[in-house]
């Protein structure tokens, strides 16, 4: 069954949108009758205050047996977030009427703002294409079309590591046409396709289009509409809960699923290395006590990769993305703390992140202050660059910062930025929104702490090779 665009575009765009009315594309039913309204119930006592709903979990001791479990998490962690986000994917569809929305590009047409939640550290430059593949019942192909702007389809297997990138670094302007398979896949594809070979047969498809400006955004998306993708088979279904904030059952089932799913040998291999923690066991067949050190220890596992990689060493506060950045080997640590601060990052040689939780001399930023941040003139990049705001939700994840103006990011394709006379932009980093001409460099913090990302898509050497550094954040005074 071949799946285009059309059908599923207007899915995520209204999705994409609160309160958006249903897909006119869903099969129909019967409205049920209407029901009379209730009459409001006689008030009762205000209940007592809830307790704080994000306690930070106490540290855990530093035993071999806590040593063991930590190391089971972080191996099975990425593989729990990317079937969490296919899950997302799967029921935002489901409930559009649109199927599973597998093996199906689901477009956003619109660009990320505040209310975006899907997927952490989301960016405002592109827009999205987000396909799960199920390469389980055989190729899926994938045609990209010729686009004279920056385009990036990554493809990621279960565990998160970027297996290919086929966009303008790879492919060029003129597009191509690909058949992506499963790790154990055999067979003959037709002439001009050229096969990229999955580690597994769940794995993530991720379109990126640059978008400059508001007035380019039409056009934006109508090249993001003409991506194709078809499955000669079907899917295999899962039938599996993936809470956001699991329980020990929860996490091990999930990541259980994952491996056996996944027809990927050497990651099976690796999880046999964790079966005294319960990896690749039911939950059922593990000791009481074994099941009381999951459920016990979870939280504080999960708030241990809270800090991501901004919690790394930095330089003038800048935090450097490291080597091995989505291919990640067996480093199962930076895998665990990408995952959760953000998931789907690509490679350096496509993009380099940089981030700033505090300055220079490591006092925190934080939006009741008011910052500079001098971004310098030509920078060495063969795309694009974006300087974003993020807050941290309480669970470690990062999102926009909503502000009246709406603008989240700043880059080399902002019209309204004003360079001094060497091309550097000082940008004006506060909560307050100020008045007069300084409102156009002005990048929105919320009031507590906040994140800063530097984005460089096709980073040349000197970013690469870390001979061109970001120069520090340095506090200045309040903008009325």
């Amino acid at each position: 069954m071949r799946h285009h665009w059309g059908i599923v575009a207007v899915a995520l765009a209204m999705l994409a949108q609160p309160g958006a009315a249903a897909p006119t594309r869903a099969p129909a039913k019967k409205a049920a009758p209407a029901k009379p309204v209730a009459k409001p119930a006689p008030s009762k006592p205000a209940a007592k205050p809830a307790a704080p709903a994000n306690v930070i979990p106490a540290p855990l001791p530093d035993t071999p047996e806590i040593q063991a479990l930590r190391r089971a998490f972080r191996f099975g962690f990425a593989p729990y977030e990317m079937l969490r986000t296919r899950q997302a994917q799967v029921a935002r569809m489901s409930a559009a009427g649109m199927g599973t929305g597998i093996n199906a590009i689901v477009p956003r047409l619109t660009l990320a703002d505040a209310t975006t939640r899907e997927v952490t550290t989301p960016n405002n430059d592109t827009l999205y294409g987000s396909a799960w593949l199920d390469l389980s019942q055989g190729p899926v192909f994938f045609s990209i079309p010729a686009l004279k702007r920056y385009h990036s389809a990554a493809l990621m297997s279960i565990t998160s590591d970027v297996i290919a990138v086929l966009g303008t670094r790879t492919v060029g302007a003129n597009g191509g046409r690909y058949a992506i398979v499963g790790p154990n896949w055999r067979g003959d594809l037709p002439a001009g396709v050229e096969m990229v070979r999955s580690q597994s047969n769940d794995a993530w498809l991720l379109v990126r289009v640059v978008v400059n400006g508001e007035e380019d955004l039409a056009a934006a998306a109508d090249g993001l509409t003409r991506y194709t993708l078809s499955a000669v088979a079907g899917d295999t279904p899962l039938d599996l809960k993936v809470p956001a904030k699991p329980n020990g059952k929860a996490f091990l089932a999930t990541v259980n699923a994952a491996i056996e799913r996944s027809g990927d040998t050497l990651l099976a291999n690796r999880a046999a290395q964790f079966a005294n923690q319960g990896l690749g066991k039911s939950w059922e067949t593990l000791a009481p006590e074994q099941q009381k050190l999951w459920n016990d220890s979870l939280p504080a596992l999960i708030h241990e990769l809270k800090g991501g990689l901004t919690a790394d060493e930095g330089v003038d506060g800048w935090v450097y993305p490291p080597f091995n950045m989505a291919l990640y080997g067996e480093d199962d640590d930076l895998r665990a703390r990408v995952a959760l601060g953000g998931l789907a990052a690509l490679p350096r040689i496509e993009a380099i992140y940089v981030s700033a939780t505090k300055d220079a001399e490591g006092r925190p930023l934080t939006g009741a202050k008011s910052w500079r941040v001098k971004m310098p003139g030509n920078l060495p990049v063969g795309a694009f660059w974006s300087l974003t705001m993020y807050e941290q939700a309480p669970d470690g994840r990062l999102f926009f910062v909503p502000n009246d103006l709406n603008r989240f990011a700043v880059g080399d394709r902002s019209q309204h930025l004003r360079p001094e006379r060497d091309g550097s932009i000082e940008l004006f980093v506060q909560h307050g929104k100020p008045s007069g001409e300084r409102v156009v460099n002005w990048l929105p913090a919320p009031k507590g702490k906040f994140v800063l990302m530097f984005r460089a898509y096709l980073p040349g050497a000197p970013l690469l090779d870390g001979s061109v550094r970001l120069p520090p954040v340095t506090e200045g005074e309040m903008i009325p």
